[in-house]
């Protein structure tokens, strides 16, 4: 036997076998051995302003602080742009004390609650809707805040500005709401 070839032929197999390791171990590294790229992610589109000025119902909250008195409000208004206006107003005064408005411009009718008794007022509606109350608690306020938001407010977000010295920060804005009409009830 010759000893000289069977070690030759042992060397052939032994480099062959290192080749083909040396691949394998190539393939497996290219492909498991580095991560798979992240997909860039596709950006998630800029939401469509909202039109304030056609909204047929619209809701929102404000923080208010006027004349060093913080408080907090919130709207909710049904059947914009008709003479059958709802607004609900919901309010927390700078003591504490929760408050509930709610107006129906049709019926003239208006009710407070305050600390969760219900008190008919309906006899100041005009007061109450656009007079002397209303500046704050009635439609004036709600107009106001809705004129400013359509006039200045980008259509997304929240909305600060101020006015004369007071500080609004008006937030959670939905145009177009669909409020049920027994949010605009009392009791």
């Amino acid at each position: 036997m010759n000893t000289k070839g069977i070690s030759t032929m042992v060397l052939v197999g032994i480099i062959i076998a290192v080749v083909v390791l040396g691949v394998v171990a190539y393939w497996a590294y290219t492909n498991y051995g580095t991560a798979t790229p992240t997909p860039t992610p596709t950006p998630s589109p800029t939401p469509t302003p909202q039109p304030i000025a056609t909204a047929t119902s619209l809701g929102f909250k404000v923080d208010a602080t006027i004349g060093g008195n913080s408080e907090v409000y919130a709207f909710t208004a049904k059947n914009l742009g008709t003479s059958n206006i709802l607004l609900r107003v919901d309010e927390v005064d700078a003591q504490g004390t929760n408050f509930v408005y709610v107006y129906n411009q049709t019926a003239k009718t208006a009710w407070a609650s305050i600390a969760g008794e219900w008190m008919d007022v309906s006899a100041d509606f005009d007061s109450y809707w656009s007079g002397a109350n209303s500046a704050i608690i009635g439609y004036t306020a709600f107009n106001n805040y809705k004129s400013e938001l359509a006039a200045n407010w980008s259509g997304t977000g929240n909305y600060d500005y101020t006015s004369g010295g007071d500080t609004f920060h008006i937030y959670d804005i939905i145009v177009n709401p669909n409020p049920a009409d027994s949010l605009f009830e009392h009791g």
